[in-house]
């Protein structure tokens, strides 16, 4: 069979009015990332239901004194209770929490460079948002952002971690 198969339906953690009868969760992930002494293997990190993929290139994580490992995980949120949606646009999916922690002491890992984040949206989205503090306060951030319409994604580069999300005007 050629042509698009229809997406299966979108996995809300809060979802909108008429549609939470039909809802099913979304499904979070944790793994675990072996290190060299050079740092990370490349290595791609997808929740079971595909909502969220990560990306990780060679060596982004980078090595540390004592860890050989270093736990990754996607988290699904509610946007709405992290911070208001900048003005002029509105959530078309769940936010997740992406982080990783280095096994043995638990401290986060900086990133060595950029990662690419892929979000299912619901029905349109423009743009990924990036969760991130100014003056204490949460902000979004709007990340450059490729939108793949046929597949309902969004991709996008960040030079770290982080709580991400899909929008549109």
């Amino acid at each position: 069979m050629d042509g698009l198969v229809p997406q299966p339906p979108y996995r809300w953690v809060h979802p909108p009015a008429g549609q939470a009868g039909d809802n099913e969760p979304p499904q979070p992930h944790s793994t675990v990332l072996s290190l060299t002494t050079a740092g990370s293997a490349p290595a791609e990190f997808a929740t079971d239901d595909l909502q969220v993929t990560l990306t990780l290139p060679a060596n982004v994580v980078p090595a540390r004194a004592g860890e050989t490992k270093a736990r990754v995980t996607l988290t699904p949120l509610d946007p709405a209770t992290l911070a208001p949606a900048p003005s002029g646009r509105r959530f078309d999916g769940n936010a997740y929490r992406l982080e990783a922690v280095y096994d043995s002491s638990g401290a986060p890992v900086q990133l060595t460079g950029p990662i690419t984040v892929v979000l299912r949206y619901a029905v349109h989205a423009t743009t990924i948002l990036r969760l991130d503090r100014a003056d204490d306060k949460p902000a979004w951030v709007r990340l450059p952002t490729t939108v793949y319409t046929g597949s309902q994604e969004a991709l996008a580069h960040s030079d770290r971690l982080g709580v991400f999300v899909v929008s549109n005007p």
